[in-house]
């Protein structure tokens, strides 16, 4: 980036590069579906399931879109990590109190409208079973706030290469199903939740 001064080529190296590798050094074998389900025109918020590190560069690799991160504006000042999210554009929200949540979300919107997807996991952390919990509402708000559709994603199998708790690797396949948009409009916030969170269970369970 310092070479090209492009914030956003080492994005589309990550998703090229990095998480091809990575997903190669562990054994995974990637199967998509559902691309044709993505307007390269659009932006997107994507929310999904969320049971191992692999998950992430699952869905940098398998996703048809560059994708940016939100995340708490504290990350901003970690070094290297935080730093290098910083200067590829990724999106941080101020959580200190209420008011200045909801400004953040606002903000964050209007980022993803001019024309970055978003990738996000409402679970709020990595499930230990195969069951998906609650939705948090972070990007539910977002996506309402600023009419943006939600496209609800499930990874499968990821899990069983990279167990939560272990670094022992055991080769498999991972599925990445991309399920058709979800537009907030005429639904509430609870409903949006219930919709998406439905949407990502059904593709769990669809025949591989």
């Amino acid at each position: 980036m310092i070479i090209t001064f492009n914030r956003k080529l080492p994005v589309i190296m990550a998703r090229t590069m990095w998480a091809p590798g990575i997903l190669r050094g562990c054994g995974a074998r990637m199967r998509v579906k559902g691309t044709e389900n993505i307007d390269p025109n659009q932006s997107y918020i994507f929310v999904s399931n969320h049971q191992s590190y692999l998950d992430i560069p699952a869905l940098f690799s398998m996703l048809p879109v560059n994708l940016y991160f939100v995340a708490k504006k504290e990350v901003k000042r970690v070094p290297f990590v935080g730093w290098y999210m910083h200067a590829t554009g990724m999106i941080f929200i101020d959580r200190s109190n209420r008011s200045k949540a909801i400004a953040s979300l606002k903000k964050a919107g209007q980022l993803i409208k001019k024309g970055k997807n978003v990738i996000m996991f409402p679970e709020g952390t990595r499930a230990r079973n195969s069951q998906v919990a609650t939705f948090k509402k972070g990007p539910f708000v977002m996506a309402s706030q600023s009419d943006i559709s939600i496209v609800p994603v499930a990874i499968k199998g990821a899990e069983n290469i990279l167990k939560p708790g272990t670094f022992r690797l055991r080769p498999g396949e991972v599925i990445v199903n991309i399920g058709t948009p979800i537009h907030p409009k005429n639904e509430s916030i609870s409903d949006l939740i219930e919709h998406s969170r439905a949407s990502v269970i059904d593709l769990l369970e669809e025949p591989v």
